[in-house]
């Protein structure tokens, strides 16, 4: 299935799975959410992300750039296999730093992370299901949050590609 506009795969790895939105510029959203794996597996995750490549045949895969930490190696090592693995599939790969995305952020003057949120949904009206509320300090991030960091992706993308 060809388009006017690319079909745009992005997938935000974390500690818990991926997080991943398939849209088509500017609002038609195919399908969003979070793709885990018990016990947590970079092979396992590898391969459902080869599956959504080939159910939604996307034209462009997003990513977050890699950060060198302790804490962070396997997701690093999980998005170089994702880069490889879109390369060999003939998909243009884009990656984007969280600085990157704080600065697109801040042209439509948002600039806490519920308040990107809050920008994303007023976009892309399907995501509102999953909208997460503010959390006090003691309570750990609403688990569709990696959901919004994938769209953060692609509304980064869209705005440095314009």
């Amino acid at each position: 299935m060809e388009h006017e506009n690319p079909v745009i795969l992005a997938l935000y790895p974390n500690s818990i799975g991926i997080g991943y939105i398939c849209l088509q510029v500017p609002d038609k959203v195919f399908d969003f959410g979070v793709t885990t794996a018990k016990p947590i597996s970079n092979s396992k995750l590898l391969r459902r992300a080869e599956k959504f490549m080939e159910y939604y045949k996307p034209k462009v895969i997003l990513l977050k750039e890699t950060v060198s930490s302790a804490r962070s190696k396997r997701n690093d090592k999980l998005i170089e296999a994702l880069t490889t693995l879109s390369g060999e599939m003939g998909l243009k790969v884009y990656r984007y730093t969280k600085q990157q995305i704080q600065d697109t952020f801040e042209v439509f003057g948002a600039k806490t992370k519920y308040e990107m949120v809050d920008k994303m949904v007023k976009m892309l009206p399907d995501l509102a299901t999953r909208m997460p509320r503010p959390r006090q300090w003691y309570e750990k991030e609403d688990y569709n949050m990696v959901v919004f960091y994938a769209v953060s992706l692609a509304i980064t993308h869209c705005h440095l590609s314009e």
